[in-house]
């Protein structure tokens, strides 16, 4: 199998995965309209980047922009490891933000009881 499409297989699942999140976020209206736009957008910033790796590479290289070997198995394994780290970071941060959402929400009541007494 070519390193590219190694790549690209080995982040396809991630991409998936962040796109239906996504969508179920919002639909569960934990973020807003803005918010899916960008995280879509951002996932297929991602897709499309693994998509023309090799094309932008040789566009690079046939241009004397980089003196960098053709990808490496090391290569295939950081960047793998860079988009992994973007999804977690994009869980972790969805998660913080609903528990600070309901945090929120039981001070409110907390404070409307404790004026009520």
């Amino acid at each position: 199998m070519d390193k590219y499409t190694l790549l690209f297989v080995l982040n396809l699942p991630f991409i998936i995965f962040g796109v239906i999140k996504s969508i179920t976020l919002y639909n569960k209206h934990s973020i807003k309209k803005l918010g899916l736009i960008f995280r879509i957008t951002l996932w297929m910033v991602i897709l499309f980047s693994l998509l023309y790796v090799r094309n932008m590479y040789s566009f690079l290289f046939r241009h004397k922009l980089t003196d960098s070997v053709p990808l490496s198995i090391a290569d295939v394994v950081l960047t793998t490891g860079i988009l992994y780290c973007i999804f977690l970071y994009t869980r972790l941060y969805s998660k913080l933000d609903a528990t600070e959402k309901k945090l929120s929400d039981l001070h409110e009541k907390l404070s409307i009881k404790s004026s009520d007494t």
